[in-house]
């Protein structure tokens, strides 16, 4: 729904700063985005994606007048070459703005007196004012922009440890649809665990094997989702219990306390905080999860961490069902390469690594040319789909000749 409810998450993004805070709604008291603070109760019954500004702490509707910046250019040729725009053009001063501020002086004014007072805005281009006019309004004249809470929002935030172009492409490998079952690896946050829990929907399963004392459930929360998908759809698991899958393997070894959080690391984070009594995390309150795990069910498993991912592959590669798919995104090109020579060795087809490189570009009549600030790599990604080694018949998912151990010997030619 586009109206903003009671008891609903929403974001608040200031368009100056770039913050971005979501809150549920009605809240008691104020909320702070910074540098602003005002009262967001009026909001429920209004639409999202609309445009306020803080008044008196309070938020006031901004009827957005209609803007130059993508509408054609038919004069793209001429430019602002021999315009000097610099501080020479301006008759009014930092301080100049500092006073009016002192004043009470609201934004419009501010942004009006700068027009008036520029030398050189007469003689720009249509376009040029048009972006000139948008840079001022969004210094002087900040707003705030309500929006709805989306996978999409969270991972262009500055708090987001996924970039939107790597989430889209985990999230196509993986091949999650509705109903499936997937495993979720991650150490960041829950946002991968959100995209894949908004795909598999209520009659899905998504476990997420958290390392830290408690799971990642920040993102979730903000999706608003159901209460039968929060209490039958996600369901978490402990890093600390994985090598309860595998009793061959040491307990010691692969216990996951080399990947989680140990004691020490606990205790500096703790330094200078207040102590919280927390809940120990016991086995018995995970064995249903742990049956599951146990099948080797699953449809996709999806690892992203910053630490070394081959010992939880190697956990629950037998988690992952035949024609599965596995997509581990890590930083580090040689921990991937060691996950690739392991499922290659195990039974894999379509095993591929690549590299995901990512730059904006504007894309506007006479105007397209890529974005002053480009982003670097966002990590490797390997995928493969999982398969039993022998040989197959088209669309059947057992082989017919499950071990093959020698080839057989060629005919001897008749004499």
């Amino acid at each position: 729904m586009s109206i903003i409810s009671s008891g609903s998450h929403v974001v608040f993004l200031n368009s100056k700063t770039g913050e971005q805070k979501c809150v549920r709604l009605p809240r008691n008291t104020d909320v702070y985005v910074k540098p602003l603070s005002f009262q967001a109760d009026s909001l429920v019954g209004q639409r999202f994606g609309q445009k306020y500004q803080v008044v008196k702490h309070q938020l006031v509707k901004v009827e957005e007048a209609p803007s130059s910046l993508n509408e054609p250019s038919e004069h793209c040729g001429k430019t602002n070459e021999f315009i000097k725009d610099d501080s020479a053009t301006q008759n009014l001063s930092q301080n100049d703005i500092e006073a009016m501020k002192a004043k009470g002086i609201t934004g419009d004014e501010i942004v009006r007196n700068l027009v008036e007072n520029s030398t050189s805005f007469n003689v720009k281009t249509e376009f040029s004012k048009a972006k000139w006019l948008k840079k001022k309004i969004g210094k002087y004249q900040p707003n705030i922009i309500v929006k709805k809470p989306s996978i999409r929002l969270f991972s262009s935030s500055n708090i987001s440890k996924l970039r939107p172009d790597i989430l889209a492409k985990i999230m196509n490998n993986a091949n999650v649809w509705s109903a499936s079952k997937a495993i979720v690896v991650e150490c960041k946050d829950d946002l991968l665990t959100s995209a894949v829990s908004q795909r598999v929907g209520d009659n899905g399963t998504v476990v997420q094997i958290f390392e830290q004392k408690l799971p990642h459930t920040m993102y979730c929360k903000w999706l608003d989702f159901s209460k039968q998908h929060m209490e039958t759809a996600l369901k978490y698991y402990p890093i600390k219990f994985l090598a309860k899958l595998r009793p061959n393997v040491e307990e010691g070894n692969c216990d996951g306390s080399d990947l989680a959080n140990d004691e020490s690391t606990d205790q500096s984070q703790e330094l200078g905080k207040r102590k919280r009594d927390a809940k120990p995390v016991n086995f018995e309150d995970y064995v249903t999860v742990y049956e599951q795990l146990k099948t080797g069910n699953f449809d996709s498993l999806v690892i992203s961490a910053f630490y070394d991912p081959f010992p939880v592959l190697e956990l629950l590669w037998d988690s992952l069902r035949f024609s599965g798919n596995l997509v581990i995104h890590s930083e580090y090109l040689s921990v991937v390469v060691e996950c690739a020579n392991f499922v290659n060795n195990k039974g894999c087809s379509e095993l591929s690594v690549v590299d995901q490189w990512f730059r904006e570009i504007q894309v506007l009549p006479g105007r397209t040319h890529p974005a002053m600030r480009m982003q670097t790599g966002g990590g490797f990604i390997l995928s493969c789909t999982k398969i039993r080694e022998g040989i197959y018949e088209h669309g059947s998912d057992s082989p017919i000749l499950p071990e093959l151990k020698e080839a057989p010997k060629p005919a001897e030619a008749m004499t």
